[in-house]
């Protein structure tokens, strides 16, 4: 029997380079908004059996309303919560943390803005963190690398050793959880949950990434967002603002 897992998808920002009113996750793309493109994908993982959704406290009934309407959730899908997400990202995956079931044992991370990761790119995320207890998506950096302190270059870094670093990100649920608890107790902060579990002294592995794979940000990114989603549409033929792919 292949041991349950678990997704938190952590969806608490506030989005302030987004210059919008609206959390960037509840912005409407191609008739709907990014974190419901990013559920669509985990609603049809076959190996995951419950997703917990981390979002702002003022913003639980929208994501509650999200989750309800789900063409894709019910007895042949995972389980759906909501939990209220913390101050930081930090804070809002160790709130998932904390109400994982007991029958969780391998955690996937995602961030909820990262609407375009592939079911492929999930699973093989997964697989490789079964094998080696920690594994994340990251994609090998192509332009040239420089450190750079107070507008000047300090280091031109090995390119072949730079990888760019997304979502997914799966752990076995005793690393993840011993990682956060560590980091709250030595006051350790990270941009992602791989580098808490680094400080452990755990090896994390790493797997090829996704270019559509963006993390939305900025109106930029919104607008490529859209450019994507309307390409999709029209080389599959199928709308957009649909249901479940």
């Amino acid at each position: 029997m292949i041991p349950k897992t678990c997704a938190i998808i952590p969806a608490a920002g506030r989005g302030l380079r987004m210059g919008r009113s609206t959390p960037k996750q509840f912005v409407e793309v191609s008739g709907k908004s990014l974190l419901a493109h990013t559920l669509d994908t985990f609603s049809v993982a076959p190996f995951l059996s419950e997703i917990l959704l981390v979002v702002p406290e003022d913003f639980l009934d929208e994501a509650r309303e999200l989750i309800q309407g789900r063409p894709c959730s019910g007895a042949d899908g995972p389980l759906f919560s909501v939990v209220a997400g913390g101050a930081e990202r930090q804070d809002s995956v160790y709130n998932g943390l904390c109400r994982l079931p007991s029958h969780c044992r391998w955690v996937m991370v995602h961030d909820g803005v990262r609407p375009f990761a592939s079911v492929r790119l999930l699973e093989e995320t997964w697989k490789a963190a079964r094998k080696s207890g920690a594994a994340i998506a990251a994609l090998p950096a192509t332009d040239t690398v420089k450190r750079v302190t107070h507008g000047s270059v300090r280091q031109t870094l090995p390119r072949e050793e730079i990888w760019l670093v997304q979502t997914p990100q799966v752990f076995q649920k005793e690393i993840l959880l011993q990682a956060y608890e560590e980091a709250r107790r030595k006051g350790w902060t990270g941009t992602d949950d791989a580098s808490l579990v680094e400080r452990l002294g755990i090896d994390v592995a790493v797997i090829q990434g996704e270019r559509s794979n963006i993390k939305v940000t900025t109106p930029e990114d919104l607008q490529w967002a859209e450019w994507f989603l309307s390409s999709k549409a029209e080389s599959t033929g199928i709308e957009a603002a649909g249901g479940c792919p």
